[in-house]
């Protein structure tokens, strides 16, 4: 009987053994190292999708390696193919999701080539806008980012986040309590010039 069970025990193990990851290759498919450089259009199309899902499927919290692995694929995706549709969208996406992720010089960067770059693309306006904010709020480089809101203005002067520049002009550099305190002053004038 123990023959039998220690049998029992090596061809499970065995088992095991052979239907798991070979060689150091790991079960989770975001360890699997891709050559973005070497992939054609197809490939790379197919496999910014499947970098997409992925995120997507981490409804709890974003998974930050998983969101730079796009970044990744949508930078790689504009630089090899810049003449298509998609490399505008891409780049965009690309400086938003790197905003969120704190890589305030990458989503400069690629908000600056979509600015500079794509002249026809719907999103233009939003991203001299978004790397005015990024310089502001990120940077803290308030020269630029004053610049780049004024730039936005000139520009998009009937844009809906016209406003939102000129405030964020107006009131750059002001710390939240600073902000708070100018608005509680602002309401109570208000409140007092109704009663009167």
């Amino acid at each position: 009987m123990k023959i039998l069970k220690f049998t029992s025990i090596i061809l499970i193990a065995t088992l095991v053994f052979a239907c798991g990851p070979k060689g150091g290759e790991s079960s989770d498919s975001n360890t699997e190292v891709v050559d973005l450089e070497s992939l054609n259009v197809d490939n790379l199309l197919a496999e910014i999708k499947k970098r997409e899902d992925a995120l997507k499927l981490d409804s709890v919290k974003t998974d930050r390696q998983r969101a730079e692995g796009l970044v990744e694929a949508y930078i790689v995706f504009q630089e090899r193919f810049s003449d298509k549709e998609q490399s505008a969208e891409f780049l965009f996406k690309a400086g938003e999701i790197a905003m969120g992720l704190n890589l305030t010089a990458v989503s400069i960067k690629c908000l600056d080539k979509v600015y500079n770059d794509y002249k026809d693309y719907e999103k233009r306006p939003y991203a001299l806008f978004l790397k005015a904010f990024v310089q502001e709020n990120q940077a803290k480089n308030y020269e630029d980012a004053k610049a780049n809101y004024e730039l936005f203005i000139q520009e998009y002067p009937g844009h809906e986040m016209a406003d939102d520049a000129e405030y964020s002009i107006k009131n750059m550099g002001k710390t939240p309590e600073e902000l708070i305190r100018e608005f509680e002053i602002q309401d109570s004038i208000r409140q007092a010039n109704g009663e009167a």
